[in-house]
Parts: C-alpha cells; structure tokens; sequence
C-alpha cells in the first residue's frame, strides 16, 4: 500500500514560484504561478481524448479553488487590452481539448459566471471555499452523475502577500496559538472538502498543495527576515504534510507544489526568459502583453503562456498517469495561439 501511496504522490514543480539560483544559472523552485466582456465563452474543440479501456467513463471536470482556476474571462474580466487572448489554464483545456467543465453562464452568488462544474472563485481561501458551499455544489453534481473527475487546489490564499495573510504571520501579529489553530482550521476544512465530494459518489480527484511563496524574489525583497519567512513557510508544510496524508488515506493524487523536479528547467535561460516553442517569455515580468510570464494585477497571476504549461503540468498529466485519461498534452504551438503570439493556421 505504501508504495502505491508514494506512486500517487505526483510532484511537480508548480508556477507559483520559480527562483534564480545565484551562479548564473536557473533553478526552478515554485511561483504563482471573464463571459469575454460580456460576451459568450469561446467556442470549444469537440472532446480530444478518449479514456484508457482500464478508465471509468468521463462524465465531467469539476474544480474547486481560488483565482488561479476562476475563469479569467469571467467577472474578474483579465487582461484588458489583451482579453480575448487572456486564459487560464481550464479555459484553454476547454478551447484545445473540449474537455467537459459544464455550460458557460451567469450564476446568482456565490457562483457568478464561468462554467458550471467550475466552483473556484477569485480570492477564495480554504475556509470561504466551505462557506460559499463549493464543497457541496460541487458534491451534488457528483451525485447526479454529472462530474466524475475533481481537482482542488486553494489554500494560496491563506499565505498571500496581497492581502496580509503572509505578513501577519512573518512579523507575529499572528501569535503562535493563533497560528497553530488557523493551520488546523485550513486542514480540518480542506478534509471537510475533500471528503464531502467523495462521499457524493464515484469520483476521481487530484489536490494540489500550497505553494511556499517563501523562497519567491518577490517574498524575500519585501520581507527579508528570513526568522520570519521560515515561520510562514513552516506553517505551510504543515498545512501540506496533512493534505499528503489526507491523499494517502482517502488514495487520491496529491500534486506536490513544493516537489523540487525541475520539469521546466530546460526552457530557461539565465536572464529568467523560458522558451515556449521559439517565443521568449519573461517569466519574472508583470504585464497583460502575453510576452510578460505575470498578468498586471495585484497578485501576477499567469499569463496565457505560463498557463498553459501550468495546465499539463496540473491537470493533464495527474489525469493521465493516475487515472487512465489519454488527454493530450497541449503543444507549444497551441499555447501560443492561445496567446496571440502566432496565428493559427
């Protein structure tokens, strides 16, 4: 069992925060990684991919999280003036693989616009994901027979700079019995998630874990206490050795954010540009030009380029190796479509 356990634990090296070594060459680390102004979403390809014949059949993708997974061309309405070529990493599987993450459309609150089976939603924490009911919307479809296959990732929200999470705890404003119960908070709501939608039905899920911001040149040059960022990054892995755990007791794919397996290595060169099928992409640069790796908002998040390796990297691969699904990787050639950075042909 243990070794099927360690099979599942599928590490990565996520696009929350990659960082330059110091002797002139790249080590990758972790970094962070709207209806199109009012109008309908993107036309998808027909489904792309059939399942392995050891798979069960795929009903649909359903999705909890935060603003790394809410639909860029939603409310929040990403990239101006680059918004028709502005996607994350669902909505370009959507366009390229015609994967099923429901109807595009207008929802009351908590849901807003965006797809159906996608739950996530922009500034969302591991306690909000409970109180906005994510968890529970998300189990009814599962019930229904609706979505068979789940990814959850949150939990950035908890340790962010743009907000002041990160630096109550870097400069103790959070006290260290404050701090222990809001760890504990996050894993008992993560659990209650996670265990939620797997009591709904027969569903295939993978978690990703949080990334640790810590080690970011951003996160170092405002806060230089290393004391201090050791103590956010601390209660970090705490966070994280639970949800590897919580995967390994429930058998469902953990995808470690912190994994140290440099699969993105050989794209960059020492000026920070990783190379994207001929195209230079300055992975460190804000800015909604798809050129910039980070989009010129408050928290930089993934432009279209970065993305759409974030969405093999994330999604296609876990899927794949674990659950049988022959989704096929998205090229280079179609991310930078994607990007508006070559024409499709």
């Amino acid at each position: 069992m243990q070794a099927n356990h360690s099979r599942r634990r599928f590490f990565i090296i996520a696009l929350a925060g990659l960082a330059l070594a110091v002797l002139g060459v790249i080590r990758v680390r972790q970094w962070l990684l709207t209806p199109f102004g009012g109008e309908a979403a993107p036309t998808p390809t027909p489904a792309t991919f059939t399942a392995a014949s050891t798979a069960e059949p795929v009903a649909g993708f359903g999705v909890m999280g935060d603003s790394l997974s809410d639909e860029y061309r939603a409310d929040n309405n990403r990239g101006e003036p680059y918004t028709a070529t502005t996607l994350n990493w669902m909505e370009q599987l959507v366009l390229r693989r015609g994967l099923n993450f429901g109807e595009w459309g207008a929802r009351d609150e908590p849901r807003r616009a965006g797809y159906e089976y996608n739950w996530a939603r922009a500034s969302a924490t591991a306690h909000s994901l409970i109180e906005s009911g994510q968890h529970l919307g998300l189990a009814r479809q599962v019930a229904n027979g609706e979505v068979s296959h789940v990814l959850m990732w949150v939990g950035a929200n908890d340790f962010a700079i743009w907000n002041g999470t990160y630096k109550e705890i870097y400069d103790g404003a959070l006290s260290d019995d404050a701090l222990q119960a809001k760890v504990e908070g996050m894993i008992a709501d993560i659990t209650l998630a996670v265990d939620t939608v797997l009591a709904a039905g027969p569903v295939r899920m993978v978690v990703v874990t949080i990334p640790d911001i810590s080690i970011t040149p951003d996160t170092i040059l405002t806060f230089p206490n290393q004391a201090g960022r050791q103590r956010a990054a601390g209660a970090i892995a705490e966070v994280n050795a639970a949800v590897v755990a919580l995967a390994d007791s429930r058998d469902i794919v953990v995808v470690d954010a912190n994994g140290a397996l440099a699969v993105l290595q050989p794209r960059f060169d020492k000026l920070g540009n990783i190379h994207i099928g001929g195209e230079l992409i300055n992975f460190f640069a804000k800015g909604n030009e798809p050129h910039n790796g980070r989009l010129d908002d408050v928290v930089g998040h993934p432009g279209t380029a970065l993305s759409g390796l974030l969405a093999n990297i994330v999604f296609v691969e876990p899927f794949d190796a674990h659950y049988g699904l022959n989704i096929t990787l998205l090229s280079d050639n179609e991310i930078l479509e994607d990007a508006g950075l070559r024409l499709a042909p």
